[in-house]
């Protein structure tokens, strides 16, 4: 059965001599896997459409198998400025990675295809690692585990510690022996990037530090891992890089 549908290429890899499997997360169809058959020969009719990053339209065969294969693909958006500069490449990988994870295979996921194709486009004329951060915040919430960043997840009293197993934002009262304490300017700067970019911004009172915001980015990783139950291995490449 032939059925069409737009999706963004998380990654790629080899199948034989001339044939790669693309994994994409798409608009109706959730996480597909796919064959693209002769995309490696000089010759290909598709080039270099399919490769990570990619936001492409799609015509693809479901046959019997699990694997589908992509009949015709069109580029929509190729976010080159994001695959040429990498410090962008490295914060985006982890923005599909996650995307992997989070993304199931026969639901809809127009959500979490929508919020990463908005987050690259502000990684690409932003480039901040708190690009990273709200976008992981707010697949979060897309997943069903939004923490709460306002009040204690205990207690819902005033929080300035965080921990990742007790749902975000704690209290001293209520806080585990591994929670960390944090602040409530780190607290406030989450819940701000955890708002979609088209809803209102709140108004803010001052600018976070480079500390805070670092703290930001460092809270919102590590909390979606915990919940993903698995390290982002390309969170570890970008924090190498970020140090280098």
């Amino acid at each position: 059965m032939l059925y069409k549908d737009e999706a963004v290429v998380l990654r790629t890899m080899r199948l034989g001599e001339a044939d790669r499997i693309v994994t994409l997360v798409g608009r109706n169809n959730g996480k597909v896997r796919a064959v693209v058959k002769g995309v490696r020969r000089t010759k290909s009719r598709f080039g270099g459409r399919l490769e990570p990053f990619s936001y492409v339209s799609l015509v693809l065969w479901r046959g019997k198998s699990d694997l589908h294969t992509v009949t015709q693909a069109e580029v929509l958006e190729p976010f080159r400025m994001v695959k040429e500069d990498l410090d962008l490449l490295s914060l985006g990988s982890v923005m599909l990675e996650a995307c992997d994870r989070v993304a199931q295979e026969s639901e809809a996921s127009s959500r979490v295809l929508n919020l990463l194709i908005e987050s690259l486009h502000r990684l690409s004329y932003d480039g901040s690692p708190l690009v990273l951060a709200g976008f992981l915040l707010q697949l979060s919430s897309i997943a069903g585990f939004a923490p709460s960043m306002n009040r204690c997840a205990e207690c819902g009293r005033p929080a300035s510690w965080f921990s990742p197993g007790q749902g975000g934002a704690v209290c001293p009262g209520c806080r585990s022996s591994d929670a960390e304490e944090v602040g409530t300017a780190v607290l406030e700067l989450m819940s701000d990037l955890a708002v979609p970019p088209t809803a209102t911004p709140r108004p803010t009172s001052r600018l976070p530090s480079a500390d805070e915001e670092a703290m930001a980015g460092r809270l919102a990783r590590f909390y979606t891992e915990y919940h993903l139950e698995r390290r982002l291995k390309s969170a570890a490449a970008a924090e190498a890089l970020a140090r280098f």
